[in-house]
């Protein structure tokens, strides 16, 4: 019910429709097409606030009410939104993030044709793990329970590039941890793990397939546009303050 009431607020929202995971909400709010909820990493060591709408007043009066229940953490906004937050809801440090999405109806001929370039392997490959120690960002190893499928391109016996996929609650695809070797960047193997994952996704029945990026990464925007990504949203995610601040001396 508490999904269903975020989605009939902003029907056709990609991060509502794709990205959002019913089982760890904790609380919302809505205010007409503005809406805010709390959930709790999956560790359950900090509890994140999410607002979606384009008024920075009425989203800090959703983000506060949630605050006043349960004491937040972190907070998600649109980017856009939140250099106008009132101070005590702008986190000193964000991460820039986008959302990029690919409905099954629209995989390029291009991106079916590219896939062939790259193969699945094995969930447990140890040199999935080795190429990964070459991303900044990749968050998702060899052997994680999450991970459904990899994909990768080998040269010589070496794995080069690689990309993994999980399933959102929603159904969609999500692909994570997309890496090349710095050695064979600019030939294409990166778009060629994404495309091999996407189709086979959408083989096994996957209705869209989402992923993130930070929005400063320009390689990864070519490359996921070219792939027939589209970018659904920008958004900054930050602590306020950390779980250890608000414990009791």
């Amino acid at each position: 019910m508490r999904t269903e009431a975020l989605q009939i607020a902003r029907p056709g929202d990609p991060f509502l429709e794709w990205h959002l995971d019913p089982s760890r909400i904790e609380d919302v709010i809505v205010d007409g097409d503005h809406v805010a909820w709390t959930r709790l990493r999956r560790d359950g060591s900090e509890r994140w606030a999410t607002a979606l709408g384009d008024d920075p007043d009425r989203m800090a009066a959703l983000l506060l009410n949630l605050d006043s229940r349960a004491a937040v953490d972190g907070v998600t906004v649109p980017a856009g939104v939140h250099g106008r937050l009132p101070s005590s809801l702008r986190a000193p440090e964000t991460g820039h993030w986008s959302l990029w999405i690919m409905n099954a109806s629209d995989v390029p001929n291009r991106t079916q044709q590219r896939a062939a370039a790259a193969s699945l392997i094995g969930v447990d490959d140890p040199r999935i793990n080795e190429l990964l120690r070459h991303s900044a960002s990749a968050h998702v190893f060899a052997g994680d329970a999450s991970v459904v499928r990899w994909a990768g391109v080998e040269r010589g016996g070496h794995l080069v590039a690689v990309a993994g996929q999980e399933v959102e609650p929603t159904g969609a695809a999500h692909i994570v941890s997309v890496c090349t070797d710095p050695e064979f960047r600019g030939q294409g193997f990166g778009r060629a793990v994404c495309s091999r994952l996407v189709v086979a996704a959408v083989a096994s029945g996957a209705k869209a397939v989402v992923l993130e990026m930070y929005a400063a990464n320009d390689a990864g925007r070519a490359l996921y546009r070219s792939v027939g990504f589209s970018e659904a949203g920008t958004y900054r995610s930050g602590l306020l303050r950390r779980p250890s601040d608000t414990k009791a001396p």
